[in-house]
């Protein structure tokens, strides 16, 4: 009996420290994830004012497994999500211009999760200064676009200039180009050469799939009447009107008395007013731009 109890302790015990092993075994170290410290990066807490942009990078690196999703999270006072993506790579390097909105606080965080679903994040606070202004715009009015089978108006529009382009010309002139229309499933359509669908109502040899600069512009559909973008004399209009977390690649069903908020690949936020429109694929947009300085 005194024999039978030993070995049952033994294999119990035996039991005990496998399972211990085990145990520290499944244990996995998490993915790190820090701010990007280099000059010309902000990676603390800071205080900006209106208008003011920096750029945030971050740099993570998974640990036992790899990256399988990155988020970042944006918080006024009403929690959002700008970016919720996956992946699997065992380093991400991002980074991001942010522009301080007419909000007193902000919070941006950043998350990575790795394939054994461990998380690590980073947060950066944003606080409006005492002595925010606001910035001047500039008007460029009565821009008129052609859809993709018009022959006689150009299709493409520099926001720096408020020249228009046919395919040829933006061709010899990719880094100038901001915005595109065209007339397709989404009716009247802005967009810009990096949006995906662009590229199937321009192309040829100088079509946008064969271009080496593709600028991204990004748009936000408002409910601003046209009365109050045409009383706007500064960007404080401009400021509040533009969600980051609402940017997309298009602007769609364009339609006259629309006012859209955009973010021009230079970082600079601005309104579109649609005045007028024929929709087909040979027709015209006509809008007026109010920019930031």
């Amino acid at each position: 009996m005194v024999r039978e109890l030993k070995s049952l302790l033994f294999v119990l015990v035996l039991f005990l420290l496998f399972s211990s092993c085990t145990k520290k075994e499944a244990v996995r170290t998490p993915p790190v994830i820090r701010f990007v410290t280099d000059s010309g990066y902000a990676s603390r807490d800071t205080t900006l004012m209106v208008g003011q942009k920096i750029r945030v990078g971050v740099s993570a690196r998974g640990t036992d497994g790899n990256i399988t999703y990155f988020s970042i999270r944006y918080n006024d006072g009403i929690p959002k999500i700008l970016l919720d993506t996956g992946m699997n790579r065992s380093v991400l390097n991002y980074s991001v211009d942010v522009i301080k909105t007419a909000s007193l606080h902000e919070k941006w965080t950043f998350v990575v999760m790795d394939r054994n679903r461990n998380f690590d994040s980073i947060s950066l606070y944003l606080t409006k200064s005492d002595y925010s202004k606001w910035g001047k715009i500039r008007t460029l009015p009565g821009i008129r676009l052609g859809a993709q089978e018009r022959s006689d108006t150009g299709s493409f529009l520099s926001l720096a200039t408020g020249q228009v382009f046919n395919l040829g010309q933006a061709w010899l002139n990719q880094q100038a180009i901001d915005i595109i229309y065209y007339y397709g499933q989404y009716l009247g359509t802005l967009a810009s050469p990096m949006e995906a669908e662009a590229p199937g109502f321009f192309t040829g040899a100088q079509g946008i799939a064969n271009w080496t600069m593709k600028n991204e512009t990004r748009y936000d559909t408002t409910a601003l009447l046209p009365a109050v973008f045409d009383a706007a004399g500064d960007d404080s209009l401009l400021l509040s009107a533009y969600e980051p977390t609402a940017g997309k690649r298009k602007a769609k069903y364009l339609q006259p008395g629309m006012v859209v908020a955009f973010k021009s690949p230079a970082g600079k936020l601005g309104l579109i007013k649609v005045t007028r429109l024929s929709g087909t694929t040979a027709g015209t947009v006509t809008f007026t731009v109010k920019i930031q300085e």
